[in-house]
C-alpha cells in the first residue's frame, strides 16, 4: 500500500495506465555573443506560445470549473512575471547562456516565494508554478508528449505530475482514478480533479517506478491510499467501500440549506475558507454561511506591482456584496519580507519561517499595511466584513495593528469616506505564544481563529513539508488537543467568539471534540468539506460531546487519542465513519 494526499474523495478501482510525466532534462548550454539576441527572442517565442496555450485551456477548462479557469488566469500572469521574464532575459545577457538553462535558475529563485508564505493552502501552489515555467521549457525544445486523449479504455492514470493541457484533455470517461508524484490538496491537479469527480491521490514519492501499466490498482481518494495488484478480499472491501461513498455523498447533498444545529439546538455557523471571489458563487451549493477566511496573498501574488486601494477595494466590495447577508472575514496579508514578490523590498533571512512574516511584515511596512486596511474598511460599507490579523506572537501586535486601524479610521472620517465604524476585530491563533497568551489577546480582539495547519507544526516543531519528519505532524498529539482547550476556556471566560479556520476545522473526526470545547462558534473549511461536517453536528448533542472531549483529554498518547477517536466516531456514526482507520 502506498500514502499520499488524497485531494479527490472516493474509491476507483481499474487498470494502471503510466503517462510519461517526468521532469524535462536540461543542459547548460554557452551562447556566443552574436547571438544572444537570437537566444532573447526564442525565449520571448517560447512565452507567447505558453501564454496562447494557457489561453486556449482556459476556454475548455471554465466548462468545468470556474476555480480552475482563475488559476489559469494566475499562470498567465506568472508569465509576464519581471522575476521569470526580466531577470532570465537578464541571466541570458550577462552569463551567456540557452534561454533553457537561465529559465530553470530563474524558477528555483522563484519557488522560494513560496516558502515563506504562512498558509500551506497556498504553500501547495509551488508545483504549479513549476508547471508554468515546464510549459515554455517544453516550447524552447519543441517537446512532444503521448497524448491522453489516445486512451480509449478506462483506466487509472499513473504520472509524475500532469501540466495544465494535460488535466484539460483527460478523457473523462475512461479516466476512473489518478495518481501523482508531486503536487498537494489546492494543486490545479487536485482542483480540477475534484470538479470532476475523480479520485485523486497526489504526493507519492517515486510512485510511477512501484507501479507497471496494466497492474490493478485501486485509488482510495478518501484516505489517500493506492493499493496495487490488492488480494481478492482486499478487492470485494474496495468494491463495498466504493458503493456506499457514492451513496453517501448524494445523501450528504439532501437540504443542504439547513442550519448545522445538534439535537439539543445548539447552532454552529460553517463557513467556507477561499482565495478567489470566483468561488463564492458556489459557496451555496455546499451550504456555506459565510466565508470564515479570504486568503488575501492571491491578489499579491499574481499582481506584478502592488495592488492599489482602489484594485484591493473593488475585490473585497465585490466578495461583501456577494456573500451578503452573510459574514466574510478578511485575513489580512500572511507574507514575508524574505523570497516575495518583485515589487516588495526582501533581505536574506537564515530562518524566514520565523522571520518577519504575517502582522510582523505588516507592522514593518504600515503604509502598505494602511492601503489594505482602507480597502477592507471601505468595502465593510456594503456588507458584514470582519477583519482578521495572521501570525500574532504577542498582543502588542494586535495593540498596534488596532493603533493604526484608528488612525485610518480618523483619516476616512475627517475625508468622509463611509465604513462601518463597529467592524468586528480577530486574530489568528497559530503561534504557541498566543496559544498561551490568548487571554491577553482576547481583550483586545473581538473574536480569535484557531489557525490549525501552523499551530500544529509550531507546537510539534514538525515541518510538513518535509519528507524525513513530516509523519511527527500529528493532529492528534495530546499537546495540540490541550492547547485547543485552554484556548477555548479563554475565550469562554472573556466571552469571545472562537472560530477554527485550518484544516481540522473540516475534519468530521474532530467535530465532535470541538463541539464539546463549548463554546466554539464557527468553523470556516473547504467548502466541499462543510456537508459531511454538518451531518456529524446535526447528529450530536452537547452533553455527549462535552464527555467526549473530556476523555479524549485525558489520554496520554497520541496513538490512544487516534484509536479512541476511531472507534468511537465509527460507533456513534456508523454510516458517517465507513473509511478505514487512520
Amino acid at each position: 500500500m502506498l500514502t499520499g494526499i488524497p485531494v479527490s474523495k472516493g474509491i476507483s478501482i481499474g487498470e494502471a495506465h503510466i503517462l510519461d510525466r517526468s521532469k524535462l532534462c536540461v543542459l547548460k548550454q554557452t551562447i556566443d555573443s552574436s547571438n544572444i539576441n537570437k537566444e532573447i527572442i526564442r525565449f520571448r517565442i517560447a512565452i507567447e506560445q505558453t501564454k496562447k496555450q494557457m489561453q486556449e485551456t482556459k476556454k475548455k477548462a471554465s466548462e468545468v470549473a470556474d476555480k480552475y479557469s482563475i488559476i489559469l488566469d494566475t499562470y498567465t500572469l506568472l508569465l509576464d512575471d519581471d522575476i521569470l521574464v526580466k531577470d532570465t532575459i537578464s541571466k541570458i545577457r550577462k552569463e551567456k547562456i540557452n534561454a533553457e538553462w537561465a529559465i530553470t535558475e530563474t524558477l528555483n529563485k522563484s519557488l522560494l516565494l513560496f516558502d515563506n508564505i504562512n498558509d500551506d493552502y497556498l504553500k501547495g501552489k509551488k508545483d504549479d508554478l513549476e508547471l508554468v515555467v515546464h510549459g515554455v521549457i517544453k516550447n524552447l525544445l519543441g517537446h512532444s508528449q503521448n497524448a491522453l486523449a489516445d486512451i480509449q479504455k478506462p483506466v487509472i492514470l499513473i504520472t509524475h505530475t500532469l501540466s495544465p493541457t494535460d488535466t484539460i484533455s483527460i478523457p473523462r470517461q475512461y479516466v476512473l482514478g489518478l495518481a501523482t508524484e508531486v503536487g498537494g490538496k489546492t494543486s490545479h491537479v487536485g482542483i480540477f480533479t475534484s470538479a470532476l469527480g475523480i479520485p485523486s491521490v497526489v504526493g507519492i514519492k517515486s510512485l510511477t517506478t512501484k507501479i507497471n501499466t496494466g497492474d490493478q490498482i485501486i485509488i482510495d481518494g478518501i484516505n489517500g491510499h493506492v493499493i496495487t495488484n490488492p488480494t481478492k478480499k482486499t478487492l470485494e472491501h474496495y468494491k463495498v467501500k466504493q458503493l456506499e461513498h457514492k451513496k453517501y455523498e448524494r445523501r450528504l447533498l439532501i437540504n443542504i440549506e439547513r442550519p448545522a444545529i445538534t439535537t439539543d439546538d445548539f447552532r454552529i455557523k460553517l463557513m467556507a475558507n477561499i482565495e478567489s471571489t470566483h468561488e463564492i458563487k458556489t459557496l451555496k451549493n455546499f451550504g456555506a454561511e459565510g466565508i470564515g477566511l479570504y486568503r488575501t496573498e492571491f491578489l499579491y501574488l499574481s499582481s506584478q506591482s502592488f495592488p492599489s486601494e482602489s484594485d484591493l477595494y473593488e475585490n473585497f466590495k465585490k466578495a461583501a456584496q456577494e456573500i451578503a447577508p452573510h459574514p466574510i472575514v478578511i485575513r489580512t496579508l500572511d507574507i514575508g519580507m524574505d523570497k516575495q514578490p518583485a515589487f516588495l523590498k526582501s533581505n536574506e533571512e537564515d530562518n524566514p519561517a520565523l522571520g518577519l512574516r504575517g502582522i510582523r511584515m505588516s507592522l514593518a511596512n504600515q503604509e502598505l499595511f494602511s492601503i489594505q486596511l482602507r480597502a477592507i474598511l471601505r468595502a465593510s460599507f456594503y456588507g458584514d466584513v470582519k477583519i482578521m490579523y495572521p501570525m500574532i506572537s504577542d498582543v502588542q501586535e494586535v495593540i498596534q495593528a488596532n493603533s493604526l486601524l484608528e488612525k485610518v479610521k480618523d483619516e476616512m472620517r475627517q475625508k468622509q469616506i463611509p465604513f462601518s465604524d463597529d467592524i468586528e476585530i480577530g486574530a489568528v491563533i497559530e503561534t504557541p505564544s498566543a496559544v498561551i497568551c490568548s487571554d491577553q489577546i482576547l481583550k483586545e480582539v473581538d473574536f480569535i481563529s484557531i489557525g490549525t495547519n501552523d499551530l500544529i507544526q509550531y507546537i510539534l516543531a514538525v515541518d510538513r513539508m518535509n519528507e524525513q519528519v513530516a509523519h511527527l505532524y500529528q493532529p492528534y498529539n495530546p499537546a495540540i488537543l490541550k492547547a485547543l482547550k485552554h484556548v477555548f476556556d479563554n475565550a469562554r471566560i472573556a466571552r469571545k467568539k472562537v472560530s477554527i479556520c485550518g484544516e481540522l476545522g473540516g475534519d468530521p473526526l474532530a467535530t465532535l471534540f470541538l463541539l464539546g470545547l463549548s463554546n466554539l462558534d464557527s468553523l470556516s473549511m473547504d467548502p466541499h468539506s462543510i456537508p459531511h461536517v454538518k451531518k456529524i453536528i446535526c447528529q450530536s448533542d452537547m452533553k455527549d460531546a462535552r464527555e467526549f472531549s473530556k476523555q479524549l483529554l485525558n489520554l496520554n498518547t497520541t496513538t490512544e487519542i487516534n484509536c479512541f477517536l476511531n472507534d468511537e466516531m465509527r460507533k456513534r456514526y456508523p454510516l458517517d465513519f465507513q473509511q478505514d482507520p487512520i
